[in-house]
């Protein structure tokens, strides 16, 4: 469900995993259903194979000629369960202010008994709690590694090879669009330049101020504060300050000076109360966080048990959200199996 960026890249890597899925796993994937607002939601019975469906120059409108329509999202899901179709991969745009209506459509899915994958930070960040008990009540699974941090293993990290670990507190640079737009700056383009780069590369959200106002960061740090530190936040309890309101010279300043401004988010327990914020910081060459200057991806977790475990992502772009997408796949499958 949904067709822009990510599921544009996530159909031909799919695709060309289709042999290692079929020798490690035994399953062959199939598509059972295209849908979007804009070009209609589609079914086909017997499914097309992802090989086939990621060679045609327009999957939707391939789709479409061969599938059935349906007259929107519910139905769309209730005519994907009643082929046979086990998983959702819910890829639509984010709404910041309540997830909907990815949240409704994720519910839908896990009611009908369908494994859920989402790339949609909205739903996670308003609803996780509710969703993860809904799916352990159908016995299906729910989730959502892509909303953070594309395809760095950070939940999944911290789920299967972490356990007990004692993640205290984090510092990180969440949001790549701010990073690429504060340092086009720092360099001379105008924000309308740099707004418009990060949309050719795909690493925009559908209203790119949704990531220069805070938002995207804001939902990224409600998940994670969640998850990794136990947490029971909502959107609106993390502090937000973005990134419309600095003036450019002090953009470029701040940087000449070796200190270049950066959207960071944290989280920690102050007097045992978990505390989170995302707002504008000055990043010292000695903070281990100057490692995401550019577009990299960068997140530092202090522990207990390790001490403080640093991982960045070099250089993010939407294949590797795509990559994320098929991780929780492949994990979701092998779990089923028993793998």
């Amino acid at each position: 469900m949904g067709y822009g960026h990510v599921a544009q890249a996530f159909l031909p890597l799919l695709a060309s995993r289709s042999e290692w899925l079929g020798r490690e796993l035994g399953i062959r994937p199939v598509i059972n259903g295209i849908g979007t607002r804009s070009r209609g939601f589609y079914i086909h019975a017997g499914g097309i194979e992802a090989t086939l469906l990621a060679h045609e120059q327009d999957p939707r409108g391939w789709f479409s000629d061969i599938g059935i329509h349906v007259e929107n999202a519910e139905a769309f899901i209730s005519a994907g369960q009643a082929v046979g179709a086990s998983v959702l991969i819910e890829l639509t745009t984010l709404n910041p202010q309540n997830g909907q209506p990815a949240l409704m459509h994720i519910r839908s899915a896990l009611t009908a008994g369908m494994d859920v994958i989402t790339a949609n930070k909205g739903p996670v960040a308003y609803a996780q709690a509710e969703l993860q008990a809904m799916a352990r009540r159908h016995n299906v699974q729910f989730r959502f590694e892509s909303t953070v941090m594309d395809g760095l293993p950070l939940l999944n990290l911290a789920q299967f090879t972490l356990p007990a670990v004692g993640i205290r507190s984090f510092r990180a640079l969440l949001n790549t669009t701010s990073s690429l737009v504060l340092g086009m700056i720092e360099k001379g383009f105008t924000l309308t330049e740099a707004i418009s780069q990060a949309q050719q590369l795909g690493v925009a959200e559908a209203d790119p101020w949704y990531d220069l106002d805070g938002w995207d960061a804001v939902m990224k740090t409600t998940i994670l504060a969640n998850t990794l530190l136990e947490g029971q936040l909502t959107p609106q309890m993390v502090e937000r300050e973005g990134t419309r309101d600095l003036a450019l010279d002090d953009i470029c300043a701040t940087a000449l000076t070796g200190s270049p401004i950066r959207l960071v988010s944290s989280a920690n327990r102050k007097h045992g109360v978990l505390v989170a914020e995302v707002r504008p910081r000055r990043i010292s060459s000695d903070d281990i966080l100057y490692l995401g200057r550019s577009t990299s991806g960068v997140i530092s977790l202090e522990t207990e048990a390790m001490g403080t475990i640093t991982l960045v992502e070099h250089e993010p772009s939407v294949r590797q959200t795509a990559y994320g997408i098929l991780s929780d796949l492949i994990i979701l499958m092998r779990q089923r199996n028993n793998v």
